[in-house]
């Protein structure tokens, strides 16, 4: 954190004694900076992103076996051929 910014002169003035020392009154709070992480444009807080598509992925996946599992139990293991027509 730099001498000159803002943020540093405002919790100097409030009482902040420096770096490696926590915020409250017994300077027991947190002594490192939070870090501010990007998001999507469309994203709202808290959303997590997955960058390769994985976990979408593998939920789709299961779906899909989910619903053809279904099916095979409910129609069978036909190939699709009827020798009845």
């Amino acid at each position: 954190l730099s001498t000159s910014s803002f943020g540093r002169k405002m919790l100097e003035k409030m009482g902040w004694k420096g770096d490696g020392v926590g915020l409250g009154k017994n300077q027991q709070g947190t002594s490192t900076h939070l870090r501010a992480v990007k998001r999507a444009e469309s994203l709202g807080i808290g959303a997590e992103t997955d960058a390769f598509g994985d976990s979408g992925w593998q939920q789709t996946n299961a779906a899909f076996h989910g619903v053809l599992a279904n099916l095979k139990k409910e129609h069978g293991n036909n190939s699709g051929s009827d020798d009845d027509d």
